[in-house]
């Protein structure tokens, strides 16, 4: 079931994340508003985990009692849509980067044989050192994998907008737990790399995929009442708040706005969002997530990230504006060849070996 709408999300939140990207290369004079505004963007990667949470809500309650071993096939399917383009980018930035020191690896010299292979298992989410040092933003990925093996067990549970919202309040009481106690207890020497952990990894991302979960149930399913326990877990978390003296962080805020616009798209696919660009972006996004970095790399090696004298705001603008319009070109153009070399027969090969698997059952 394809609804229009969840790519033109795709689309946006992948034009947000290149935007961020971009923004972080040449010279820039913007004041501190407009750097503020712009980095923003990077929150497109949880209008991607809603959009993700969305979408498999969609499928798995369309699939169900229609596969004899949905749970099997759900796994083939997301590795092949999700392991063959990643392990290219493996490959690619080995290539580019090579193996030694670098930010995302503060005080680790090299990039080990222990981080590839975590890659490419993808539980690099596991270790601060791994997290994203070897594929640019790879962070992400590894979150998502691991929504992905929590998946099948939380459909046993979630299944109204009630228990979805139960779920997002609880994963957001867990994450104030668990940075209440690593916040103070880090298992890494640098304070710098160990901070930026804990907001990558799983715990700080899971209520993201709750409130797409939620965003499902009130569009699709049109369910809108609330529990006595939903308002009793409500209650709890501000609680939380009060007596672990932390707040909601600013990227579960935004999502909770991702949450009304998602609702709102849903209901108003004005054309300024849904249209022919967004959707054609979203279907590659994918691939654009991984190229992206690539373009802005090879941008800055030929030192063609700045186009004329920047003296003002106005020209940083124009620069960036400039350099964005450059790299979403070419990332477009190299993400619609891997998404049709790489993406879709892989998509494809996982199609036939669960048709195979499946025998003469409906896919």
């Amino acid at each position: 079931m394809k609804l229009k709408y969840i790519d033109a999300l795709r689309g946006i939140a992948i034009i947000m994340v290149i935007i961020v990207h971009t923004s972080q290369y040449g010279k820039s004079l913007y004041n501190s508003t407009i750097g503020l505004v712009l980095g923003q963007g990077a929150r497109g990667v949880q209008l991607f985990y809603m959009a993700s949470a969305f979408t498999l809500l969609l499928s798995y309650n369309y699939r169900k009692g229609k596969e004899k071993q949905a749970t099997r096939n759900f796994f083939i399917r997301r590795f092949f849509r999700i392991a063959p383009m990643y392990y290219l980018g493996i490959v690619y930035y080995i290539f580019q980067n090579g193996l030694g020191p670098r930010y995302w690896l503060a005080d680790v010299s090299e990039i080990t044989f222990s981080n590839i292979l975590a890659n490419i298992l993808f539980v690099h989410g596991v270790n601060p050192y791994w997290i994203t040092s070897l594929v640019p933003g790879g962070w992400s990925i590894t979150v998502e994998m691991f929504f992905y093996a929590l998946f099948p067990i939380l459909m046993l549970r979630i299944k109204s907008l009630s228990s979805a919202l139960n779920f997002t309040i609880l994963s957001l009481l867990f994450l104030f737990l668990i940075k209440f106690f690593l916040v103070g207890n880090p298992l890494i020497s640098s304070s710098r790399l160990w901070e930026e952990f804990l907001f990558l990894f799983f715990p700080s991302q899971l209520p993201v995929f709750g409130l797409g979960m939620i965003a499902y149930y009130i569009v699709i399913e049109k369910q809108k009442t609330l529990s006595t326990l939903n308002i009793i877990l409500i209650s709890l978390m501000f609680l939380s708040q009060f007596l672990l003296k932390q707040y909601i962080p600013g990227h579960i805020l935004i999502s909770v706005f991702f949450l009304i616009f998602i609702c709102f798209i849903a209901k108003y696919p004005f054309l300024f969002f849904v249209n022919k660009i967004t959707q054609f972006i979203g279907k590659i996004s994918y691939s654009a997530y991984l190229v992206h970095f690539a373009v802005l790399f090879w941008l800055k090696k030929y030192n063609l990230v700045d186009y004329f004298e920047i003296t003002t705001q106005v020209d940083s603008l124009i620069n960036l504006l400039i350099r964005f319009l450059i790299v979403l070109f070419f990332t477009v153009i190299i993400s619609y060849a891997t998404f049709t070399l790489v993406e879709k027969p892989f998509m494809n090969l996982g199609k036939r070996i669960i048709l195979k698997l499946n025998g003469d059952a409906v896919n």
